[in-house]
């Protein structure tokens, strides 16, 4: 069995501002931007609005980049999948607990590098 090994490009990318619809977003981030590539992963964990940071995960988000426009700070994503089964989502809703239930902050995001299948190399 194989599993994916993956490379955490940037941790903790602050949004600045979201456009689009579902499935295709455009996100501008306070965070740079410029080592993203197309193709690569981003990862948002949605928790409830101002329930806490360290409150439950109602579902782990999954988008592909699609484009970059790394000068400015932006990328389009295209939502992937959930791990709750909430279906699409924007990421401006997507919330960390952070702030109050009437002014939520939104989750940060990670963006993941795949890097291929990992193999083990048997000797005899």
């Amino acid at each position: 069995m194989s599993s994916r090994n993956q490379l955490v490009i940037i941790a903790a990318a602050t949004v600045s501002s979201v456009s689009g619809s579902g499935p295709s977003y455009t996100v501008d981030y306070l965070t740079n931007t410029t080592s993203v590539q197309v193709g690569d992963r981003v990862v948002v964990h949605k928790r409830a609005a101002g329930a806490g940071t360290g409150s439950t995960i109602l579902s782990t988000y999954h988008y592909r980049v699609t484009a970059v426009a790394s000068l400015l700070n932006q990328l389009t994503l295209q939502y992937q999948s959930d791990t709750g089964g909430l279906g699409d989502d924007s990421p401006a809703d997507l919330y960390s607990g952070g702030g109050s239930s009437g002014s939520p902050e939104v989750a940060t995001h990670e963006v993941r590098r795949d890097l291929g299948a990992s193999f083990v190399i048997f000797v005899e």
